[in-house]
């Protein structure tokens, strides 16, 4: 539960944040940018939800969500570059970053043509040498066992020692790579802040997973070209990467002066330009983090059936023959059957106290009974005018007057059977569990009644206090006479 609680609170948290930048008239843009959370729309059947705020909350999250799931334009996370990205986008429309790109780029142009004027002086230093020696032998000798290096190969050694490094444009010459390298630079803060936080839901549970990307403002020349340029904090979560190299990193030794071009010193930006991934967790394991696991031999084989509410009947009847010995098969069955069909859950509870069919004394019983009845389950997204559309598919049967009254009355009658027999302490507790659960979702007109049943499970539970108290007080009297 602590999980949903978790994810429906960051959802909330993101909502609200999109909700306040979208009403702002600089990025009102934001409206016509999708959101794009992985497997979102499908992890809301699994929340475990406990009361009807919750289900309201999920329910408007989860249209909210919806709505921005397949806009014009891309998400915040993806193709930051495109030409419909909404960094490029604001960054054409702002001037300030359009003069940072101008500035940046005639810093780049002096610095290439200081570095062509590099090239020229080192080739012509290099050949000056080279002809100094051209025609002259070498007459290096050995004296006394030490090399004696000649004129010559001195001179030569000179000009094989004339390095220029290269140079590297630190900006893409393509102008919407450009905007989105000048956009991740000076971001405002408030998007940034957004990004960073929806960035972070979508790597849960591990918020920075570890990445293999190389950093823009680490890596030479970007670093002390573009670091300048750069308004936003140090502790960003979401930094801009590239998946390759640059060419300065690359080039461990300088060009060879003697045969490279001039043109082969000069380079355009190498970096990609991108954010860092997401990695989200495996859906499948999240849904086991918010699924309770079952632990006891006689019902862990069953684990499969409280996973989904699909129709898992045939594979059940088909697993009879691995049914424990301590298990009646009816049970077996009656057990892995009972989620079957999302809509029908209520009705296997309500047939379940009816028949008597699975103890619920055991607490492998009481968990498939609770995940039931708490988890979200699925729900259409066409949106109903009626007032009760916030509640899910799954647990449409308690806003049924007369549902409620057939359960009201089978829960009634478990609870005179179980009133003297406090040993018996979860079924009382799944009861009191299973008619809290009705009373937050029932009609107004069934409440009065769910709450005398509640108060009924109160009374019994305070019953069962008094009688354990006195046979605690018999056991000392006992022991000390």
């Amino acid at each position: 539960m602590g999980y949903s609680r978790y994810i429906l609170t960051s959802l909330t948290i993101i909502r609200l944040m999109h909700q306040k930048l979208c009403n702002d008239s600089r990025f009102e843009r934001l409206k016509q940018h999708s959101i794009n959370i992985p497997n979102l729309m499908t992890l809301f059947e699994f929340l475990v939800l406990p009361n009807r705020n919750d289900m309201i909350r999920v329910y408007d999250l989860r249209h909210y969500f919806s709505e921005f799931s397949n806009k014009t334009y891309p998400d915040l996370l993806t193709s930051i570059d495109d030409v419909n990205a909404f960094g490029v986008y604001c960054a054409s429309q702002s001037s300030e970053m359009n003069e940072s790109i101008q500035k940046i780029r005639a810093q780049a142009e002096r610095d290439k043509q200081q570095k062509i004027q590099e090239v020229t002086n080192a080739k012509e230093r290099y050949t000056g040498l080279m002809n100094s020696i051209r025609g002259i032998s070498c007459s290096c000798s050995y004296k006394y066992g030490y090399h004696q290096q000649c004129h010559r190969c001195t001179i030569e050694e000179q000009a094989m020692n004339v390095k220029v490094h290269i140079y590297e444009c630190p900006l893409p010459s393509k102008r919407e790579q450009a905007l989105a390298v000048i956009f991740e630079l000076q971001m405002p803060l408030e998007i940034r802040n957004y990004r960073d936080t929806i960035w972070q839901f979508i790597n849960r549970p591990k918020p920075c997973p570890p990445h293999q990307m190389h950093e823009w403002l680490s890596i030479p020349p970007h670093a002390s070209k573009l670091g300048p340029f750069y308004t936003g904090p140090s502790n960003c979560k979401v930094k801009l990467v590239s998946s390759t190299k640059s060419v300065t990193q690359n080039y461990s030794y300088s060009p060879f002066i003697g045969s490279t071009s001039i043109e082969g010193f000069l380079h355009e930006n190498s970096l990609t330009v991108e954010i860092l991934p997401t990695k989200p967790i495996r859906f499948d394991d999240e849904c086991c983090i918010l699924t309770p696991q079952l632990n006891h031999p006689d019902y862990k084989q069953l684990q499969f059936t409280i996973n989904t509410t699909k129709f898992l009947q045939n594979h059940v009847i088909a697993k009879r023959s691995d049914c424990p010995i301590r298990m009646k098969p009816s049970q077996f069955i009656e057990f892995g059957s009972f989620r079957s069909g999302h809509r029908l859950q209520w009705w296997n509870l309500l047939a379940m106290f009816e028949m008597d069919s699975l103890p619920i004394s055991e607490e492998s019983v009481t968990i498939l009974i609770l995940h039931s009845i708490w988890q979200y389950g699925p729900q259409t997204m066409n949106i109903s005018s009626s007032d009760n559309s916030w509640c899910s598919e799954a647990h449409e049967q308690l806003l049924d007057d007369h549902f409620i009254d057939e359960l009201i009355t089978r829960l009634d009658r478990r609870l005179d059977d179980c009133e003297l027999n406090w040993q018996h302490e979860l079924v009382l507790a799944a009861i009191t569990i299973i008619t809290m659960r009705m009373l937050t979702i029932c009609n107004s007109t069934k409440q009065d009644k769910l709450a005398d049943l509640a108060l009924k499970c109160r009374r019994i539970g305070e019953k069962w206090i008094i009688l354990i108290s006195e046979n605690i007080q018999t056991i000392l009297s006992s022991a000390f006479n």
